[in-house]
């Protein structure tokens, strides 16, 4: 619902959205990496397609994630999570 609103927001306000990341999707257990779903499943894909746009990437919830930003060196991370958003960057 947030995601529908939010895109119809840019849409009046003629705001190009180049697609849609979901922020804490889930927390991968540091001991044996499965990922954990901690609010549920998601349906951020069928959102995605029903406004026709991409989605970019699925953030883990990551505590590393927090502390680089807390530093102001989140550009610091490195991570395949992101790799669609980049890839449609680098087409712009």
């Amino acid at each position: 619902m947030i995601v529908k609103k939010a895109f119809n927001m840019a849409n009046m306000m003629h705001i190009p959205v180049l697609g849609v990341v979901e922020n804490f999707s889930f927390l991968k257990c540091p001991d044996c990496g499965k990922e954990i779903k901690i609010f549920g499943e998601s349906n951020i894909e069928e959102t995605a397609n029903l406004l026709g746009i991409n989605l970019l990437g699925k953030l883990p919830l990551n505590p590393a994630y927090a502390e680089a930003a807390d530093k102001g060196e989140f550009y610091s991370i490195e991570n395949d999570y992101l790799d669609t958003a980049k890839e449609i960057l680098e087409r712009i």
